[in-house]
């Protein structure tokens, strides 16, 4: 490198997609080792959950149809009932990557509604990660037809990407 910077100190905020798979698994393992090197760095550990959207106009027109909420909705109790998911989706996350991170205190977690595919490039571009560290699948002959989420975002990225088996 040019300016002699080592690996680490140039990724400082780490992306790491988790869908609790062994891939995934290593993927937080080596994002670990990798920030070790670089004072400061910290890994946000990304779920993507598909919810469905309590604020789209087909939901609100449903529950009207069907007379669940009536003329107008409660916002404040479907946005809750929102926030209460992402807490317990947030929780079971850290629980599931306890083991993984130890007592790192660098890691924190994330839980953004979306498909997979478009949510973590949006995701690591909006709020500035120096790289995406995730897992690799195995691609079988479907799979290789369609398309992994690991190959869309090699695709899509505008940063690094470290595809870990």
């Amino acid at each position: 490198m040019p300016d002699d910077r080592k690996a680490a100190d140039m990724y400082k905020k780490i992306l790491v997609p988790f869908d609790d798979s062994e891939p995934s698994r290593h993927a937080l393992a080596n994002a670990l080792e990798l920030a070790d090197g670089a004072d400061g760095a910290t890994i946000t550990v990304l779920k993507v959950v598909e919810w469905h959207d309590y604020n789209a106009e087909t939901f609100k027109i449903a529950s009207r149809m069907s007379g669940v909420t009536g003329e107008s909705l409660d916002m404040e109790s479907i946005s809750e009932i929102g926030s209460e998911a992402e807490r317990e989706e947030a929780l079971a996350l850290r629980e599931s990557i306890a083991d993984v991170v130890g007592d790192a205190d660098n890691i924190e977690v994330a839980i953004v509604n979306g498909s997979p595919h478009d949510t973590i490039v949006a995701y690591a571009s909006d709020l500035g990660y120096d790289c995406i560290v995730m897992g690799h699948r195995g691609m079988g002959v479907i799979r290789g037809m369609l398309g992994s989420v690991a190959y869309s975002v090699l695709q899509k990225a505008n940063k690094p990407v470290l595809v870990v088996k």
